[in-house]
């Protein structure tokens, strides 16, 4: 098959699998050029495809699909792309088990909230984003000390299977795939969401910091505002504020919670401008 990809590196694993199945990749999209990104743009290079930065528009998904391209697929891609009539097929990946957990951002919630929503659903595109009848899917077990990043280094070994499984019949699964029926969605993440309350219970803290990972969940420290990547704490009883810091140094800092404290290292600690 003729295949327009779109994504960034989180799933890239399934434009590996894709290529190596010897499938013609004829155009890349993904975002700006970045951390995100950098592995997406590489593959464009190896295989001598066009890659794209911008919003996919109406106009250009029609010439790919004019110029003999089969199939649309998408892992981890935050615009919508229109989906012309005379497209024979439009896959897209969902990172939780559809028609549950719709929307944006789902890894954090799932960690925090709804971890028996975790999964891979492989499903068609449509201009119901995140609604089109799904095609496969298969469940993702979420670790009592799960992380963003580790539950999504699961979803790039796991996905790429499923995906292999889905090319296999792939006309059989299309033709039986399944409309979503009622479900939920998740809407984005808010800042509130994504800061740390430092008067909350250690454990509840570390959760907090894990569910959002490599993304970073905001805190202030002294007037200062900052991303923390990672932490470690323990309960311990003290008689000092919740949110002082206890110790620093050029290594670490140590944040007081209401019950406990929570080690920083400093590589883990990005200052954010005020």
């Amino acid at each position: 098959m003729r295949i327009a990809y779109f994504g960034y590196n989180a799933l890239s694993s399934c434009l590996d699998l894709l290529a190596h199945r010897g499938h013609e990749i004829t155009s890349i999209y993904t975002g700006e050029a970045s951390l995100h990104s950098d592995n997406i743009i590489n593959s464009a290079q190896h295989l001598q495809c066009q890659l794209s930065f911008d919003k996919p528009s109406k106009q250009h998904m029609e010439a790919l699909v004019e110029s003999g391209v089969d199939m649309f697929f998408a892992a981890e891609y935050p615009w919508r792309i229109p989906i012309p009539k005379q497209l024979k097929y439009a896959i897209n990946v969902h990172p939780t088990l559809l028609p549950e957990g719709r929307g944006p951002t789902p890894l954090p919630s799932l960690i925090l909230h709804q971890p028996q929503h975790a999964g891979v659903s492989l499903h068609k595109m449509t201009d119901d984003i995140d609604g089109g009848d799904i095609l496969l899917q298969q469940k993702i077990t979420i670790d009592k000390d799960e992380s963003f990043d580790t539950l999504s280094a699961k979803l790039f070994l796991e996905t790429p299977l499923l995906l292999d499984q889905l090319l296999t019949g792939l006309s059989n699964y299309y033709e039986d795939s399944t409309p979503q029926i009622g479900g939920s969605y998740w809407p984005q993440i808010t800042r509130q969401e994504q800061t740390v309350d430092w008067n909350q219970p250690t454990p509840v803290v570390l959760q907090q910091i894990r569910a959002f990972g490599s993304l970073g969940t905001y805190t202030e420290i002294n007037g200062h505002r900052y991303l923390i990547t990672h932490a470690e704490g323990v309960k311990h009883q003290h008689n000092v504020n919740t949110g002082d810091v206890l110790s620093v140094d050029n290594i670490k800092l140590v944040i007081a919670t209401s019950d406990g404290l929570v080690s920083i290292a400093r590589s883990c600690l990005i200052s954010l401008k005020s």
